[in-house]
């Protein structure tokens, strides 16, 4: 029995100190690769030294001599910080575009792509030297036996991604289309039915002096697209010796695409453009005109230069807003023809309701959670079921009583999606169940016709827009129904599935629980186990169609499961009163072992921007690093410790 005794604890001994090693060599690796902002390095490709300041964010403060420098080292901090997250985008670009046609580009956009790739390439060769875990904790388990040099093509088939996210989903290849669905002949043809969005969204507003705190113009910008970890986004200053540039940038583009320098702040509104102008998707020479036009936008001298750089080069489907100290100017000069949305509506509403802005005031409304789509279709809704019961389709005595409630909670609800509150749920699940009541029967095997909500369609069917009220009849019955008995019907089927799923209390229902953020880290190939351990998960406010935005899944378990919204807010001022603000869901690290890798969410969630100065004694303070980059064959001191734009 005793040496029984001993075999069991000797084995079990014995596995411990095995899962321990294991655990050990595993987090050496994994750790290896988180970057030390403090280390210097000798680098081939540069022509003098480059001082690189993280501030307490980390976000990076790149000093040089020359712009060809500047671009260098935000090659080599993306590869540094976001190396994975480089590499995927490539991956996508390649494989929607094989090889990009030879172009002669601007000679400056030319040497930047060329810089920007060498300090890519340089931090490549570091990894490759050995001691860093290959870089990044995902190519130790990905597929990427090798890593290809970095080329400046590769950062033009990026931008062309961009600009391809920016097209309906219908319009882009390898996208499943629901335009081709066959409406049946008795059925009017309502256009907003088949609409798609795309994969990312470029808004922005801007106000005139006349009504800010400060007489200087406030321009806000608003991005959405897939919340992920690490973001889509990654904030920079670019100290050139001409000025500094500092803003959002992509990694694998070289170019601040929303921000400011001293004397311009520069931002863009997207809009669909229709198939037959684009059929392909943007071409590399429209690409290259977009990274044309940002490195000119760097240099501008104010906000009429900027717009005029834009009227030659902007993309279609592009709006762009600049603004200096005094001006606040657009192309296309009026304002770009695109259907009124219900977000627009909101911040109609907003802008009209203060006459004054401050910075604070327009951050307060890029936060804005209250729902058009709610204060509009809930009216069309409900209009008929206020003094009327519904047929008791929930099981037990109080269905009445239940149903009673809720509809007085709905008659004195303003539409805030707050994530507290059970009125966003109510409302949200049965327009969920309205629209799945009205359409189940025409398309029975497009799913996602039906089970997304679609308030656009619905708008104009409840509001019999030309007759659109026909869609309300369901085909395949004898009598014809009307949208008031679908609208009835449907609130008992939302409030059978929330019963079903929280109980009969709604005073313990709440929006958050099933209006939550799931996001999760984007490996480079395939997700698994990994990807869900480094997920960060927490209820939140808001709807795709607030002015912050947080879109549906498509998951018919969790229908209102979160993994896309704004992943970039700004707000702007040429202004030293007013200044300027940046907000992006995670950290400037893509390491999830770094503390930089989600540091940033609590404040997003809470709308907490960063104040961002190109002022390095101010960036200085609270410092999270300070590295130099210095050439082979150079031996240059480090700058001054005051040295600012």
């Amino acid at each position: 029995m005793r040496r029984l005794f001993n075999i069991l604890l000797y084995g079990f001994l014995a596995i411990c100190i095995t899962v321990s090693v294991g655990s050990g060599l595993v987090y050496f690796l994994l750790s290896a690769s988180v970057p030390d902002y403090d280390e210097d390095f000798t680098v081939a490709g540069l022509g003098g030294p480059v001082d690189i300041l993280r501030d307490s964010s980390a976000v990076p403060h790149i000093s040089a001599a020359s712009a060809a420098d500047v671009y260098f080292a935000i090659g080599f901090v993306h590869a540094q910080d976001r190396l994975g997250q480089l590499l995927r985008a490539r991956r996508k670009a390649e494989a929607s575009w094989p090889s990009d046609e030879i172009l002669d580009l601007e000679p400056a956009v030319s040497d930047a792509l060329a810089s920007y790739a060498a300090g890519v390439n340089a931090w490549l060769e570091l990894v490759s030297e050995g001691g860093r875990g290959r870089g990044s904790p995902e190519l130790l388990i990905a597929d990427e036996r090798s890593i290809a040099a970095w080329t400046p093509g590769d950062s033009l088939r990026i931008a062309r991604s961009f600009l391809n996210g920016l097209r309906p989903g219908s319009a882009r290849e390898g996208m499943p289309s629901i335009s081709g669905a066959i409406i049946p002949a008795d059925r009017l043809r309502v256009p907003e039915l088949f609409a798609t969005d795309p994969e990312q969204r470029l808004d922005a507003w801007a106000i005139d002096g006349d009504r800010t705190a400060t007489g200087t113009p406030i321009l806000a910008a608003d991005i959405s697209g897939s919340l992920s970890l690490p973001s889509e986004w990654y904030l920079a200053d670019l100290q050139f010796s001409t000025g500094p540039a500092i803003g959002a940038t992509i990694p694998g583009v070289p170019f601040v695409i929303v921000g400011r320098n001293a004397r311009v702040a520069w931002a863009f509104r997207s809009f669909p453009v229709p198939d037959e102008e684009a059929p392909r998707g943007p071409s590399p020479v429209r690409a290259a005109g977009f990274l044309t036009m940002l490195e000119l936008f760097a240099r501008s001298a104010d906000a009429t230069d900027a717009i005029g750089v834009a009227a030659d080069m902007l993309p279609k489907g592009m709006e762009a807003l600049a603004i200096d100290r005094e001006t606040v100017a657009r192309w296309p000069r009026a304002e770009a023809v695109r259907a009124s949305s219900f977000r627009d509506i909101r911040l109609a509403e907003l802008e009209a309701r203060q006459s004054i802005f401050s910075t604070e005031g327009a951050i307060g409304v890029q936060r804005d959670t209250v729902s058009s789509v709610a204060r509009t279709l809930l009216p069309l809704m409900a209009k008929e079921l206020w003094f009327v019961q519904s047929r008791d389709s929930i099981e037990g005595t109080d269905a009445d009583s239940l149903r009673r409630e809720l509809l007085d909670r709905l008659a004195s609800w303003n539409g805030e999606m707050d994530r507290y509150s059970p009125e966003p749920l109510l409302f949200w699940t049965w327009v969920r169940a309205l629209q799945q009541r009205i359409l189940k029967d025409e398309f029975p095997t497009a799913e996602q016709l039906w089970t997304r909500p679609n308030p656009n369609f619905l708008y104009a069917v409840l509001s019999d827009r030309r007759g659109s009220a026909i869609w309300c009849d369901i085909r395949l019955s004898s009598p014809r129904e009307t949208c008031e008995e679908q609208v009835r019907v449907a609130l008992d089927d939302a409030l059978g599935w929330l019963v079903d799923r929280y109980g009969r209390d709604p005073s313990t229902w709440t929006w958050g629980e099933e209006h939550r953020l799931d996001m999760q880290w984007s490996p480079i190939s395939s997700r698994g186990l990994l990807t869900d351990l480094l997920s960060l998960q927490a209820p939140i406010s808001g709807d795709p169609y607030t002015l912050f935005l947080t879109s549906f899944g498509v998951e018919e378990d969790r229908p209102f499961l979160v993994s896309a919204g704004s992943n970039f807010q700004a707000v702007m001022s040429i202004s030293e009163a007013a200044g300027s603000y940046y907000i992006s869901p995670t950290g400037q690290s893509g390491h999830p072992l770094s503390r930089f890798y989600d540091n940033l969410f609590p404040s997003w969630i809470r709308g907490e921007y960063l104040a961002m100065s190109t002022d390095l004694s101010l960036a200085r303070g609270g410092a999270s690093g300070i590295s130099r980059l210095t050439p082979a064959t150079s031996d240059s001191p480090r700058m001054s410790e005051g040295q600012s734009e």
